[in-house]
């Protein structure tokens, strides 16, 4: 079936109308506009298509159409919305929808928006997860950053940006990374962000310890040649805060034992 410029602006019409009426949330109602733009070739595919039964390239569209409903803020009884005002309009057309090809658009509009929604809670915690990555002063001028977690290049990329901007702000003189608790491999390219990091931190002065950093990282790191500025691998975490606190200037010391007699007599609670 072949669609004339007349028979594809009265469908957009008739789903207009339609998705007006069907809509029950205020969300939903202001997403009429772009969703009828959206849902224009999905109208065409569709309308093409039930004559033929193909409907597999109709059904793709559909779902991109739902997955942007859900990106925009939509309600979940949107695939409901959507569903209804696109057999409307093929309706109007005097094309046929099967009760079965109906539940199929239905379950597919549906899929749609909650992959979508899912998608996007799992990219908000993965976001949250990546920004609360531990930073914190160990002496004046010593820095220890703990990564963990799993986590890509995309994720912990703008947080270590985000330190290494602090240790500018902070006149840090050593810094120590601790990659021991990364649960996902480091691979190229979240090498490629710490090996970021670690260069931005040799621009500034920034001594740089790196803690848990694999025979791989550290290939990587000579290739870039980023281990000549001063960044060096240490195995031992104790040993790493030890020289990244002596880059600072400071020094750890044995706990003194002060004599009993210096120490105040004990009260007693016994009376």
């Amino acid at each position: 079936m072949s669609l004339t410029a007349l028979s594809r602006a009265t469908m957009r019409a008739r789903f207009l109308a339609l998705y007006v009426a069907h809509a029950r949330f205020r969300e939903d109602s202001a997403l009429s506009e772009p969703l009828a733009r959206e849902a224009e070739p999905v109208l065409e595919v569709l309308a093409t298509a039930l004559s033929s039964g193909a409907l597999h390239e109709g059904y793709a569209l559909l779902t991109l159409l739902a997955r942007h409903a859900a990106a925009l803020g939509a309600t979940p009884g949107i695939a409901l919305t959507l569903v209804e005002a696109i057999c409307g309009a093929l309706q109007e057309q005097g094309l046929a929808i099967a009760p079965s090809q109906r539940e199929e658009l239905t379950l597919i509009a549906f899929e749609g928006y909650c992959a979508a929604r899912d998608d996007r809670a799992t990219r908000v915690l993965r976001e949250q997860a990546a920004e609360g990555q531990v930073s914190f002063p160990i002496a004046p001028g010593c820095v220890a950053i703990f990564l963990a977690g799993n986590h890509d290049e995309a994720d912990l990329g703008p947080t270590l940006e985000r330190f290494a901007r602090d240790l500018l702000h902070a006149g840090t003189r050593s810094c120590l990374l601790d990659l021991t608790r990364l649960t996902r491999p480091i691979e190229e390219e979240l090498a490629r962000a710490v090996g970021r990091f670690c260069g931005h931190a040799a621009t500034l002065g920034v001594c740089c310890f790196v803690v848990g950093a694999s025979e791989g990282l550290s290939d990587q790191f000579e290739r870039w040649e980023v281990s000549r500025g001063p960044v060096m691998m240490v195995d031992d975490p104790a040993h790493a805060r030890s020289l990244a606190l002596a880059a600072a200037g400071h020094e750890l010391r044995p706990a003194r034992q002060w004599p009993r007699w210096f120490l105040p007599a004990r009260r007693s609670l016994v009376r």
